[in-house]
């Protein structure tokens, strides 16, 4: 069994660090959060190919590339889209447009 320092110090895998992340905009917009499924879509397949299953299927290093720089142009989209609805949320609005600045 590992000790408790050793625990502390070993970063959660990408799949844990996702579902923590969808907890987190799940309490902080509520219903809003509806607003970035579609990112949150794209994020969870682009961390689904660059980090598979045991037993998975890896990426050549050129695919692995191309869909980690997609993986990245999701995730400022997400942010982006998460700073706008953060802000409707506290403000006590719905976003317009909240997604990718349609409206």
């Amino acid at each position: 069994m590992k000790d408790k320092a050793q625990m502390t110090r070993e970063a959660p895998g990408p799949r844990a660090q996702l579902a923590r992340l969808e907890q987190l905009i799940q309490s902080e917009l509520g219903r809003l959060s509806a607003g970035v499924v579609p990112l949150l879509d794209e994020v969870r397949a682009g961390v689904a190919a660059l980090d598979p299953e045991p037993g998975g299927t890896r990426l050549a290093p050129a695919e692995h590339e191309a869909r980690h720089a997609k993986l990245l142009e999701s995730l400022d989209g997400l942010e982006e889209v998460l700073e706008a609805l953060q802000l409707a949320a506290r403000s006590g609005r719905p976003a317009a447009g909240s997604a990718r600045g349609e409206g």
